[in-house]
C-alpha cells in the first residue's frame, strides 16, 4: 500500500503516520514544511519504506514540486490523508462578531484549511486514475457543516472548512468517473489535544478531549472501512455522517 500523509511532522499527522506504519504500509510518503526540523522526522527517520517530502500547502510552487517528487516515487496512490489546519496564529483569532472579520485572515485560513488537498489532487491525478482502491481524505471539522451551525461566530474557520468540504465533494464526483473504486472523504477528528485546540480545551466536556493517537486511530479506521458509496461525505471519528 502506497500511503501519503500530509502534515506528518507533528500532531494528528504524526499520529496517522504511526498508524500507517502499524498497518504495514509498503511505501509511506510523509510531508512537512521543513521535514528535517520536525518532530516526526526525529521520531520516524527516513528509510527505504519512509520518504519525507517538503510541502507547504499554501504555496502553489511547493505543491507542484512535491507532486512531481511523489510521482517519481510511487506508480499509484492507494491512500492519502491531509491534516493541514489553522484556527489561530499571531494576530489571527476566531471571530466572535462580524466586526472582527479581517480580509487577510479570511484568505490565510482558506489557503491553509481548504486548498491543499485539491491542489495536490491535480498534481497526483495520474496516480489516482484507474480502477485500484483509493481513499483520499482530508481533515475538516464539524463546525464546517452549514446545517449544523447554530452558534455563529468563527467566520473564517467555518467558511474555510465548508470550502474544503465542497472541494472534496466535487473531487469525489470527477474522480468517481475515472476510478470507480476511489473514495473521497472529509473527516471530523473530534477535539484533539493539539496546539490548535489548546486555548479552547477548558470548554470541552469530560471525555471529549482526545489524545492524538486515539483520534488518529479512529480516523484511520474510518478511512479503512469507507467504501465508494460514501465518497463525498463528511464523516466523524466515530463513523457517523455529518450533513454538509
Amino acid at each position: 500500500m502506497n500511503v501519503l500523509i500530509q502534515g506528518a511532522g507533528r500532531g494528528i499527522g504524526l499520529g496517522l503516520a504511526r498508524r500507517a506504519i502499524a498497518a504495514g504500509a509498503e511505501r509511506l510518503i510523509l510531508t512537512a514544511r521543513d521535514p528535517l526540523a520536525s518532530e516526526g522526522f526525529s521520531e520516524l527517520g527516513q528509510n527505504p519504506t519512509i520518504t519525507w517530502v517538503s510541502l507547504d500547502v499554501t504555496s502553489p510552487d511547493s505543491v507542484a514540486a512535491a507532486g512531481q517528487e511523489i510521482r517519481g516515487i510511487i506508480p499509484r496512490l492507494d491512500r492519502a490523508i491531509f491534516t493541514a489546519g489553522m484556527l489561530r496564529r499571531d494576530t489571527i483569532r476566531p471571530e466572535k462578531r462580524i466586526a472582527d472579520i479581517d480580509p487577510d485572515a479570511l484568505m490565510t485560513l482558506h489557503a491553509t484549511n481548504a486548498f491543499g488537498p485539491i491542489l495536490m489532487a491535480r498534481e497526483l491525478w495520474p496516480l489516482m486514475k484507474g480502477d485500484h482502491p483509493l481513499r483520499y481524505a482530508a481533515i475538516s471539522a464539524r463546525v464546517g457543516s452549514i446545517s449544523d451551525n447554530r452558534l455563529g461566530g468563527w467566520y473564517s474557520y467555518r467558511a474555510s472548512k465548508a470550502a474544503l468540504n465542497q472541494l472534496m465533494r466535487t473531487l469525489s464526483i470527477e474522480l468517481g468517473r475515472t476510478n470507480p473504486n476511489a473514495t473521497v472523504l472529509t473527516l471530523h477528528p473530534g477535539t484533539v489535544d493539539t496546539d490548535l485546540s489548546k486555548p479552547f480545551q477548558g470548554n470541552v466536556p469530560d471525555g471529549k478531549l482526545f489524545a492524538v493517537d486515539y483520534s488518529a486511530g479512529c480516523l484511520w479506521d474510518v478511512v479503512d472501512q469507507a467504501t465508494p458509496v460514501q465518497s463525498g461525505s463528511l464523516i466523524a471519528y466515530d463513523g457517523s455522517i455529518i450533513p454538509y
